[in-house]
């Protein structure tokens, strides 16, 4: 049995390599504790670090995307938190699928910068924040945990101090206002096209269940067809084992031994009921040589197979 501390390592190594195989451009910071992936995304270089601390497997690795980029997996210092593959992270888990598929996003939907780079958001969020009042700042505390990735929007910052107390109190005045930002606007016409795509896609879909039910019947029928061309097959090959034996050389010569001793018993018999007397001269010499005649060539026919399986034989066949 493994001892436990060895197994752990081995799994460790195990996820380690993982990494190596799923993913290119990876490079080690720090044996068995630390390591960096650059990808491209946009034009942009990234580099994802992944730290293991001493309790991985079991834990689950810190995963940081440089230079900070705005998106739903990662916070606003870069962390990847809410990507699938973190979330339901376990032991079991391959370290290198879950890096790859969190790079994967990133290729395919290249996000913006999250830092000076981008428009020094997070710049303009701390100024602000600063143009807010204390009260403001107790009304609407979302504005210092950077929800927005350090935006915030803009018709936030037109409200009045009033208009942002009626907002914390009342909550259909927050609804409408909800309704009415830019991006909730984007994401409800995001959400409504998505809709429709998908009732375009059902609606094709059903309209292809006849043609789809008709393949189905078709490939029943075909099934049947194999199976009894499959049984058709099974017993021709059974005849044709059959017929294969009867004419097998070997069994061939048998016969032909079989049916030369037939020719001489029948020779024999021909003898004794001539010298019994039961039969006259010519009836015997008659009878006598065509048996004889018969016996000879099935002897001839068997030495002569027997010459040629022999030579066969010889030549390794």
């Amino acid at each position: 049995m493994i001892p436990r501390p060895f197994a752990y390592d081995l799994e460790r190594k195990r996820q380690i390599d993982t990494l190596k195989i799923f993913n290119d451009n990876v490079t080690q910071i720090k044996e068995n504790e630390e390591y960096a992936i650059q990808f491209e995304s946009g034009q942009r270089l990234f580099t994802l670090s992944v730290v293991l601390s001493q309790q991985f497997p079991n834990e689950k690795p810190l995963l940081t995307i440089l230079p900070p980029v705005k998106h739903s997996y990662c916070n606003a210092a870069g962390v990847v938190l809410n990507a699938p593959g973190v979330l339901n992270y376990s032991p079991h888990s391959d370290l290198g699928r879950v890096v790859q598929a969190i790079i994967r996003e990133f290729e395919k939907f290249p996000p913006p910068l999250c830092d000076g780079n981008n428009g020094n958001s997070n710049t303009d969020s701390l100024s602000v924040s600063k143009e807010l009042s204390p009260q403001e700042n107790m009304i609407y505390p979302a504005v210092n945990k950077n929800i927005f990735c350090g935006q915030i929007p803009s018709e936030l910052t037109k409200l009045s101090l009033n208009e942002l107390k009626k907002l914390d109190s009342d909550p259909q005045f927050f609804d409408d206002f909800i309704e009415e930002l830019n991006v909730v606007r984007n994401l409800n016409y995001d959400l409504d096209t998505l809709i429709n795509q998908v009732e375009l896609i059902a609606k094709e879909n059903t309209s292809k269940e006849e043609h789809l039910n008709e393949l189905k019947t078709k490939l029943f029928q075909d099934v049947n067809t194999l199976k009894d061309l499959g049984e058709k097959c099974e017993k021709l090959n059974q005849k044709y084992l059959k017929k294969s034996e009867e004419y097998a050389p070997q069994h061939i010569k048998e016969l032909l031994q079989i049916a030369a001793s037939n020719s001489d018993s029948e020779c024999e018999r021909h003898v004794e009921l001539f010298l019994s007397g039961k039969i006259d001269v010519q009836t015997f010499l008659n009878s006598y040589c065509d048996s004889k005649k018969i016996s000879a060539m099935r002897k001839a026919k068997e030495e002569r197979l027997s010459h040629q399986l022999n030579a066969l034989e010889r030549a390794g066949h």
